[in-house]
């Protein structure tokens, strides 16, 4: 799955506050990509009792996070940047399909052969 974030021309005032991508629907086992297009901006990223880390996204980066259960990160205001920047991000999202069936395989201990793969 991809999500498309658009960042309007002049766009240096648009900002993504700080989050993590720990949704339950996510499959924490995979990284997080995202390809940045556009204008260079900044990702900032922060975890508790630590220092907070600084990266440029430039255009064309690939970007790969991973840990999402303890590190945030955001996209503050840069007002120097002008240009517009897009970004493509993909996630691996289990259907409702795939939480019923670890669901059902959590709760009925159903066998492996007996349940469909991730793989």
């Amino acid at each position: 799955m991809h999500f498309y974030n658009p960042i309007p021309s002049g766009s240096g005032q648009a900002k993504i506050g700080a989050h993590k991508d720990d949704e339950p629907s996510l499959d924490q086992s995979v990284d997080i990509a995202t390809l940045s297009f556009g204008a260079c901006r900044d990702m900032i990223f922060s975890k508790k009792g630590c220092k907070s880390v600084r990266q440029a996204l430039e255009a064309g980066s690939l970007l790969l996070m991973h840990d999402q259960k303890e590190w945030t990160h955001a996209i503050p205001p840069q007002p120097c940047v002008k240009e517009p920047r897009i970004s493509l991000t993909f996630r691996r999202v289990w259907s409702s399909l795939q939480q019923s069936l670890d669901d059902m395989e959590r709760d009925y201990s159903i066998p492996l052969c007996k349940r469909l793969r991730r793989d």
